[in-house]
């Protein structure tokens, strides 16, 4: 059966050059044909790069497997297929340790799957049985032991055969905060096929890492249920391969640790947990301590670098971990010595992450962009080395002449400094026209408040600008990459010294571009939605405003969205600080509301759920403010954003329809 659905290898061609079909005055309808590369992984010997590249929303976003020669010398080619009726494809490649096949996942039949392809000989894809007794495992994210003996695989604990049948008679009430399926780490044996649970049901499985020697676990765990939701629980554990019920808990982590990785003698432990300063959840630092325990020693916190990424690579000599950071607008790699300051190590574009290497470290596989720059697989001999694009991601879109972004910068209160990005209009046909030589101007507000803008590259702020519109996107106080204190500088003052930082930055634009007063848009998503509201009800300079999944009532949004802890640091419970939580809700300043505004909401938000826009919504037609909502049944929080900024989406055409509604609101009422 599996030869039937088996995924084809060395079958395709090469990738022919195409002639770019699509110019640089981008459409809503070629968004829908943008497609995205991630996850690339050097080969151990350093000869060959794998990575995950997703087909556009147009053809399905379903995700394919592609290899290049990371020496460029042979065109990029797909090396996975996917049979007739699959939607998501494959995903997550991972090298052998000794080069001779790659594993992946797919989805074959009613579960998920870990596939093992050869490369050294060729040949087709063969799953790979997880079982726990009669049951069969989906699995999540794996890792391979350095010897290549052993998979450690992430999994929910599958249903039993009374549950599935229970939940067929739908007999499937549900108690909420108890979890009878938590994640689980389970051990696949190579050898004897074999997959036993390491893990226990008493626990929920995050972050796994190996030993260089291939004999112990460290695990990353935390209480199953609500419990994270009262505070951070999660703890460090080590587990013997040889004796899978022996485990070992490891003192000095904090509870936020969320990402570990042995050192190459095994002596000691890189870790991620929440920074040592009083900053909002999220503001990651990178730790090191001894691998039996003690106290932790921070290598980023005394410096204004932000850990960004989750993935932690150390220095064969030990002597360093390397991180994805940080700083400003840009991102890369940092060398974070074990002694000494922070080295910045790429150089290749603004933007630069996803990073590998190989078994000597003398070469590394990344994804580079910039804003002029689509993003691609590229390869390096060093991380602050020029690099080599070895995919060919959206050949049919032109490779320059994109509409550049300006780091500027202007001053909030406190004379506290505030940078953001500026992208100029294009002249592009049907775009709206400058008055007097001024053309609209869009302030376009991120999510978090923890986000920034930072100079990658967007379909979406393209086509902004293909409509003859400016495009101003404020990194206000709050936001990441600018030290952790600038980060916690809107604690308990959402929508306060913020939104006076943004709106200095529209001040600065009409002060020193040739923008547009009488034209002004604004559009926010998650927390940028939620600034729309504070924007909605404090002024009335914009002709219209756009709030894509806002927070509009702290009360509710707190009782009702997936986790509190995030905005409990912001401004505590609710019932405890009744004032505190209704100034910083949106919800407080509809009565002054005057601009029109539309709401774009996923029905199965559980970031930022359905009810909040409605609440808006109701509160400015009564108020007899102009208001539009357009709801998307199956879209969560995340995918429908991404879907809206031109990520593949399986939804084929939710994101066009945001656009659709963003462009037809704005320029009604840009009309004179």
């Amino acid at each position: 059966m599996w030869r039937s659905l088996a995924l084809l290898f060395l079958s395709a061609g090469l990738v022919a050059a195409q002639t770019p079909k699509y110019g640089t005055c981008v459409t809503s309808e070629q968004l829908r044909h943008y497609a995205t590369v991630s996850g690339p992984q050097l080969s151990p010997d350093g000869r060959q790069v794998v990575w995950s590249e997703r087909e556009p929303t147009a053809d399905g976003a379903a995700s394919h497997i592609w290899l290049a020669p990371s020496d460029g010398s042979v065109a990029a080619r797909q090396i996975t297929f996917s049979p007739a009726g699959d939607k998501a494809g494959e995903s997550g490649p991972q090298w052998l340790p000794d080069g001779s096949a790659i594993l992946f996942t797919a989805r074959r039949g009613e579960t998920r799957q870990i596939f093992r392809l050869p490369l050294a000989t060729g040949g087709e894809a063969e799953p790979i049985e997880l079982k726990d007794g009669k049951l069969e495992i989906s699995p999540g994210a794996f890792d391979v032991s350095p010897d290549g003996h052993w998979l450690a695989v992430r999994a929910a604990q599958p249903l039993t055969e009374a549950e599935k049948k229970d939940e067929k008679d739908k007999k499937d009430a549900v108690v909420q905060g108890e979890d009878t399926h938590p994640s689980r780490v389970w051990l696949y044996s190579f050898a004897d096929r074999t997959t036993v649970p390491l893990t226990p049901l008493d626990r929920s499985a995050g972050a796994v890492a190996w030993s260089p020697d291939s004999r112990e676990l460290a695990i990353v765990t935390e209480t199953p249920g609500d419990a994270s939701d009262v505070a951070p629980n999660s703890r460090l554990e080590i587990v013997s391969v040889a004796q899978p019920g022996s485990w070992r808990p490891v003192a000095g982590p904090p509870p936020t640790i969320s990402a570990v990785a042995f050192s190459p003698d095994g002596l000691q432990l890189a870790f991620l947990a929440q920074t040592s300063h009083d900053a909002p959840p999220g503001i990651s630092a990178l730790y090191v301590m001894p691998a039996t325990g003690g106290t932790p020693r921070s290598l980023s916190d005394g410096s204004d670098l932000q850990v960004a990424g989750r993935e932690m690579i150390w220095r064969r000599d030990g002597a360093a971990v390397y991180v994805e950071a940080q700083q400003k607008t840009q991102s890369a790699l940092i060398a974070f010595p074990l002694s000494g300051q922070p080295q910045w190590q790429a150089a290749v574009a603004p933007v630069a992450n996803s990073f590998s290497t190989d078994h000597n470290q003398d070469g590394w596989a990344f994804v580079a962009q910039g804003p002029e720059r689509l993003p691609q697989v590229e390869h390096a001999a060093s991380p602050a080395a020029a690099g080599r694009a070895l995919s060919r991601s959206n050949p049919k879109w032109a490779q320059t002449g994109w509409r550049a972004a300006e780091v500027v910068s202007w001053t909030g209160p406190g004379n506290l400094p505030i940078e953001g990005l500026y992208f100029p209009p294009a002249a592009c046909p049907g775009a709206d026209a400058a008055r007097g030589g001024k053309s609209p101007l869009i302030l376009v507000v991120h999510g978090g408040p923890t986000g920034s803008f930072i100079e990658t590259y967007s379909p979406f702020i393209q086509w902004l600008t293909s409509q003859g519109w400016a495009v101003l996107e404020p990194n206000p106080r709050g936001s990441t990459g600018y030290g952790w204190q600038f980060a916690a500088a809107n604690r308990n003052d959402l929508g306060g010294k913020d939104f006076q930082d943004v709106m200095a930055g529209v001040d600065w634009a009409l002060a020193n571009k040739p923008v547009d007063a009488a034209r002004l848009g604004m559009y926010g998503y998650s927390y940028g939605g939620e600034m729309a509201g504070f924007i909605e009800g404090k002024t009335d300079r914009f002709k219209a405003i756009i709030s894509g999944a806002p927070v509009i009532d702290q009360y509710s949004e707190y009782g009702t969205e997936g986790g509190s802890w995030y905005d409990r640091w912001f401004f505590g419970q609710p019932w405890l600080r009744a004032q505190d939580a209704w100034r910083q809700s949106p919800l407080s300043y509809a009565k002054t509301a005057k601009t029109p505004l539309l709401l774009l909401q996923g029905e199965a938000d559980t970031t930022d759920p359905l009810g909040q826009s409605l609440e808006m919504y109701r509160a400015l037609r009564q108020m007899g403010v102009p208001v539009r909502m357009v709801k998307f049944p199956r879209e969560n929080h995340g995918p429908l954003s991404g879907g809206i900024n031109g990520s593949p989406s399986p939804e084929p055409w939710h994101g066009f329809r945001g656009r659709t509604e963003i462009l037809n609101w704005f320029r009604e009422h840009f009309l004179p």
